[in-house]
């Protein structure tokens, strides 16, 4: 299997459970699913509050959410050694708290919901929607995570 360029900054204003190697053998995973070469984010892991003033400045929905996915245009990468056309870039915010509650409901464990909630911001960061793509979307984040994680 190839090498992939994977260019992570992880930022924890709330601590998540994740490793950082956990994050990589996950990304490493997409990539190659999808057959992407390179990938350049950040995942800020926040507060439900900072991610429902986000969705509000962003948004314009004053509610929490659990992730919220902005790209970062191909010339103004997080990591400036990264120059390539087919790199994926962005900033993938995600409520801790949130998160570990929507966890619960879906009575499966938090790092699997993180996990999820990463694929999920890195498939928005490709332009993969709900409205157009949604099937798509779900049949991909289930194929990595290996299992039916939208009961």
């Amino acid at each position: 299997m190839m090498k992939k360029n994977i260019n992570v900054v992880i930022q924890n204003t709330v601590q998540s459970p994740l490793k950082k190697v956990e994050i990589f053998e996950l990304l490493n995973k997409l990539m190659t699913h999808l057959k992407i070469d390179g990938i350049s984010i950040n995942i800020i892991f926040t507060s439900d509050e900072e991610l429902k003033l986000l969705n509000l400045n962003y948004r314009n929905k004053d509610q929490v959410t659990d992730i919220l996915t902005f790209p970062v245009a191909n010339n103004n990468f997080i990591n400036q050694d990264v120059k390539s056309d087919d790199v994926i870039a962005g900033d993938i915010y995600i409520a801790v708290n949130h998160s570990f509650v929507r966890s619960k409901d879906k009575k499966i464990s938090h790092e699997l919901e993180l996990k999820h909630l990463i694929v999920h911001g890195v498939l928005h960061l490709l332009n993969y929607s709900h409205d157009n793509d949604d099937d798509q979307l779900l049949i991909i984040e289930e194929t990595i995570l290996g299992i039916n994680i939208h009961n």
